[in-house]
């Protein structure tokens, strides 16, 4: 609990156990939420309860775990809502005493989350209200909460209608963060760049517009994750274990100047052939000599001739019959995507480069500018 992919965890536990019901209820008659479920048995007497408990009790207590069961309910709560079966009636519900508590109205959070908190509430309340008496005999609590927070907002009943899904376009987001002390509005002023650095004749118009990019204000950082990260990246500093440079056996022949194990680095591929010079850059988060070998085999074998843009230049270099030369750098160093990061400085940095660089000659495509970061897979659980 608590840790970053503590909710994952819950839900494939979740699945797994489910699905170990299955023999026992149908599927469409349970569900589960975190450590709380709830399921309909239609038609069993006292006796089919009882044993229908105690098979339950038996399949999680063999995998180490215990449950309360309670059972022939015609009414019930779960999460936030109550359900009666009988009268078919079901509202919000929250447990006694557990009043709710929201930010408060001049706290130091941007104002569109200031702004949405009223509007969350009031849908949830709609969702889990069956009609506009179970929702006006529930709304006085929560509009005293949003009250007392220093919210103006009234609270009321709306129907709801179905509305037909629309297929969104690809956005990319700007996420500053957010400082009531910031007197500057930086939304404004970063759509008044964009206008002004990428006009229509730009090469990179179709993907940075005021169309494809939007501003999201993200929270300031607490002083306890400040802290934290200055700590690590103090106690990192000081304990990074010594590496040897390079490996290899003949060092006149290392690929990048006897740095050939440099890690979480952005590197530049120089081909050159017939007085023209042709560039590629990319990245490893690992040790670049691996990359190297990845790069070398797909110049060696043809099936790998279209895994990378430098291979493709390189086989057609090979069907032509051209001489070429090649040479590696190191372009850029970053730090790599820890656990939890929102952000990745290896993906980003590589990124800049690219931007930067001169058109002609770079092999490096349009498309990569706005690719997602593949280094937060591996903290993923799908990945494991």
């Amino acid at each position: 609990m608590g840790s970053y992919d503590g909710a994952e965890v819950c839900e494939m536990v979740g699945l797994y156990l489910l699905n170990k019901l299955s023999d026992l209820i149908n599927k469409d008659h349970r569900g589960l939420y975190r450590d709380d479920g709830l399921a309909v048995v239609i038609d069993a007497d006292g006796p089919k309860m009882d044993k229908l408990k105690k098979d339950i009790i038996s399949i999680l207590k063999d995998e180490g775990l215990s449950i309360t069961i309670d059972t022939n309910l015609k009414e019930t709560d779960f999460l936030d809502v109550s359900f009666n079966i009988t009268s078919k009636i079901y509202r919000p519900y929250r447990k006694p005493g557990n009043d709710p508590l929201y930010i408060n109205a001049k706290s130091n959070h941007p104002k569109s989350i200031l702004k949405s908190i009223p509007d969350m509430i009031n849908k949830r309340l709609n969702e889990t209200s069956c009609n506009e008496q179970q929702f006006d005999n529930a709304k006085g609590q929560y509009e005293a909460a949003l009250k007392s927070s220093g919210f103006k907002s009234n609270l009321s009943f709306q129907n709801s209608q179905q509305t037909k899904r629309k297929r969104s376009r690809k956005v990319i987001w700007f996420n500053p963060p957010y400082n009531v002390n910031v007197k500057t509005n930086i939304g404004k002023m970063f759509l008044k760049l964009v206008k002004k650095h990428f006009i229509k004749d730009h090469k990179y118009f179709k993907i940075f517009n005021t169309n494809t990019l939007k501003l999201s204000y993200s929270c300031t950082a607490s002083m306890g994750n400040i802290i934290t990260g200055h700590n690590a990246k103090v106690l990192r500093s000081k304990f990074v274990p010594d590496q040897r440079p390079c490996n290899c056996q003949n060092k006149a022949n290392c690929p990048l100047n006897g740095d050939c194990l440099a890690k979480s680095i952005i590197y530049k591929a120089e081909v050159c052939h017939e007085n023209t010079t042709e560039t590629y850059y990319g990245q490893c988060e690992g040790e670049f000599k691996l990359r190297y070998n990845n790069h070398t085999k797909s110049f060696r074998h043809s099936k790998y001739r279209n895994e990378t843009e430098l291979s493709k230049l390189i086989w057609k270099l090979k069907d032509e019959g051209k001489e070429y030369h090649l040479r590696w750098s190191v372009a850029s160093r970053a730090t790599p995507r820890k656990s939890g990061s929102k952000v990745c400085d290896l993906c980003l940095t590589e990124k800049v480069i690219i931007v930067r660089a001169e058109p002609k000659g770079l092999l490096n495509k349009r498309t990569e500018l706005i690719s997602k970061c593949r280094h937060r897979n591996k903290f993923m659980l799908s990945s494991l």
